[in-house]
Parts: structure tokens; C-alpha cells; sequence
């Protein structure tokens, strides 16, 4: 016979199982659609996603997360097909804003493996808290890999960085990842995990499309007239003499 405490460790055990079973059933979406959870340490979050307005951008969002992608391990340079985002650590945290994640090196400044194509500019934006969007990486560049969630209205991320994604279940969580205590570079200064993606959908939705490679094109360098013509921060050279001594110029 099973003593009294072990009845009554049954008997929790259970309750937390039907708890959370429950809790599942009350927070499946009911709109037909893409959808993706993002299981963290603080939490889940549910968002619903915008193939018809950002198409690549959730279609590299979704083939990362499944291991469908083929992508360079940013320490060892070895390629690898796994899911992309289980386990990586949320590596900014915006008070009041957002939070980032989607870098190996959880530093915000690894080199993202695969880039998109300007998109995702619709009617769903970031004048409203909740949503998802792709991270800039330099130079006009739109990181396909990295992506934040908002917390409020970022109205002047508007037009620059693709949405392809809205908060259904987890706000709370988002809120409280964005608040964090963070250091000098905004880093959570205890590590938050985004333990793993789940991508499912409701009803009998379109199929999504293919994740297409894209080539960004090179940013043009160009000098400025000021420059080439020796203005403000250009340097004069006297006629048939050497340019001037600069203060603070490398000798």
C-alpha cells in the first residue's frame, strides 16, 4: 500500500498535469492560421503569423526553427542542419521596448547566416505592442535570423524592419523579459533561454512559402564633394606643398 505521502505526492503531480493540460486546451488559438510558440524560461509566448505580408521573413523564422536551413556554427565554422533557435540566449532587453534573440554567440553582434528582402511593410506594424520583427544588421541589411518582440508601440520602426508577427498569449511574458535588469549593453544580466520554437497551425491555412536565398546587394561606397574637395572634413593641400599637419591624424 502506498504510504500518505505518497498519495499525496500523486495527488499534486496530477492536480500540476491537469493544470497544465488545461491550461494548453484554454490558450490553443481559434483563428485559422500559422502560429508559433515560444517556450522561454520566463514563460510562453503565442504568436500568430503574417505569411501574406512578410512571406520570407516567416519563411526563414519557421525552416530556423525546424532545422530545415543549413547554417555555419559561428564558433567551430562547421555547417549544421538542427533548429536554429532552441536554446539560444535572449541577448538584449529594451526597458519598455522589446526584447532581441537569434545570435549563437548571444552577443547581438554575430554574423547573421542568411539576410531578406525589404518586406514586411503592411498594415500590421509596430504602432502596437506584441509583435514580431526582424533586427538590422548593418548597412541597410535585414538580419533574417535575429528578431525582436515588442513590448509597446515602436511607431519609428515603421518601414525599416519587417513584421511578421503578433502576440496572442504571453504578453505578460513579454513584458516581463523586457524589464529585466540589464548591464551598460543592455544584456539581461540573468541569462533568459528561449528553450524552443514550436511551429503548428490552426484550421486549414494556405502552405507557407519557401525560405529563397537572397543576396543583399553591397552598400555603394561613395566620398562626399566636402571631402574629394578638401571642405570641412576634407584636407587642403597647398600648391606644391605637402597636406598640413592633422591633430590627432595617424602619423
Amino acid at each position: 500500500m502506498k504510504s500518505r505521502a505518497q498519495k499525496g505526492a500523486a495527488a499534486v503531480l496530477l492536480a500540476t498535469v491537469l493544470a497544465v493540460t488545461a491550461g494548453s486546451a484554454a490558450t490553443e488559438p481559434e483563428e485559422p492560421g500559422w502560429y508559433a510558440r515560444l517556450v522561454t524560461s520566463r514563460g510562453t509566448i503565442v504568436a500568430r503569423l503574417h505569411p501574406e505580408q512578410a512571406p520570407q521573413s516567416v519563411a526563414h523564422f519557421v525552416a530556423l526553427a525546424r532545422g530545415e536551413l543549413v547554417w555555419n556554427d559561428p564558433f567551430t565554422g562547421e555547417p549544421k542542419k538542427e533548429r536554429y533557435y532552441d536554446g539560444l540566449t535572449i541577448h538584449k532587453a529594451v526597458v519598455g521596448q522589446r526584447f532581441e534573440v537569434g545570435d549563437p554567440t548571444a552577443s547581438g553582434q554575430g554574423y547573421a547566416p542568411f539576410f531578406l528582402p525589404h518586406e514586411g511593410f503592411g498594415p500590421i506594424d509596430f504602432s502596437r505592442g506584441g509583435r514580431l520583427g526582424n533586427t538590422r544588421a548593418g548597412g541597410g541589411l535585414i538580419s533574417a535570423s535575429m528578431f525582436f518582440v515588442s513590448s509597446e508601440g515602436l511607431p519609428w520602426l515603421n518601414g525599416r524592419h519587417p513584421c511578421f508577427g503578433t502576440v496572442i498569449e504571453g504578453r505578460e511574458v513579454v513584458d516581463s523579459i523586457s524589464s529585466v535588469k540589464t548591464d551598460s549593453i543592455e544584456r539581461p544580466l540573468e541569462p533568459i533561454i528561449l528553450e524552443t520554437v514550436e511551429i503548428f497551425s490552426v484550421g486549414d491555412p494556405a502552405p507557407l512559402p519557401e525560405a529563397e536565398y537572397y543576396e543583399p546587394k553591397k552598400p555603394k561606397l561613395e566620398l562626399r564633394d566636402d571631402i574629394l574637395k578638401g571642405g570641412k572634413w576634407g584636407i587642403q593641400r597647398p600648391k606644391g606643398g605637402k597636406a598640413p599637419k592633422q591633430e590627432g591624424a595617424d602619423r
